[in-house]
């Protein structure tokens, strides 16, 4: 964004973020600069103060515009960067601050088909750099063996101290390549204070390597503030 270097009116910023702010030190072209008062609100929009006793409202911050100068120098707030080339100034978000407000994704995939061990082991793994999630995980599940019998399938998926588990049973195959499928389902929150890992580690049970997986997914969402709290109580009647 420009801003002319001889500004004729005052042009208000109605959709500035809050967050955002800018001031800028302005000298007169000529004898008789023009200044006018301005309230602005807290959502980046402002009024012009009509009258001498005139005042902001406690919630409004008041200001000077100087009208029909030229600018000769910017005080950046938190959120901007910018440079000034003679009169003309160029302002961006600082792209830091989009990146600490969240909304990155990170997603792995292994579309199999893989072994589910006998013994809880690592199948797949999520490197994220620091900061907060809400991770998510899902893989298919199917049994290797042929009769009328049944494995059971456990999976953890786990983000420093912070998992969730999941398990299902898959009745075994009854006609060639046709066995019975369970999807699991996983979900985890967690703050990572430096670059970690997200794993997610499965077994089968029995002692003999019954099941594997396929369409194995991690996904996490990266946010700016993250909430974990216990629903109800562990209480049984």
């Amino acid at each position: 964004m420009a801003i002319p270097s001889r500004a004729r009116r005052l042009i208000p910023w109605a959709a500035a973020p809050a967050a955002l702010c800018l001031a800028a030190v302005l000298v007169a072209q000529d004898s008789s600069p023009v200044t006018v008062p301005v309230c602005i609100k807290a959502n980046g929009q402002l009024r012009v103060l009509l009258g001498a006793t005139a005042t902001c409202d406690s919630s409004e911050q008041r200001a000077n515009w100087v009208v029909g100068g030229e600018v000769t120098g910017i005080t950046l707030g938190q959120g901007l960067v910018g440079s000034r080339d003679g009169g003309t100034i160029q302002l961006a978000i600082d792209p830091a601050v989009l990146e600490a407000r969240g909304g990155r994704i990170f997603s792995g995939f292994n579309d199999g088909p893989g072994a589910i061990p006998t013994t809880l082991t690592t199948i797949a793994a999520l490197d994220v750099p620091a900061g907060g999630y809400t991770i998510f995980a899902k893989l298919t599940a199917e049994s290797i063996f042929s009769g009328l019998g049944s494995t059971r399938v456990e999976c953890r998926l786990g983000a420093g101290a912070d998992f969730d588990a999941a398990g299902g049973v898959v009745e075994d195959v009854l006609l060639p390549f046709v066995g019975y499928l369970d999807t699991l389902n996983l979900n985890v929150v967690h703050q990572f204070s430096s670059p970690g890992t997200v794993t997610l580690a499965c077994q089968t049970f029995g002692g003999t390597q019954a099941a594997r997986y396929s369409h194995l997914k991690i996904t996490a969402i990266q946010a700016s503030d993250i909430s974990n709290v216990l629903l109800g109580t562990h209480s049984l009647q």
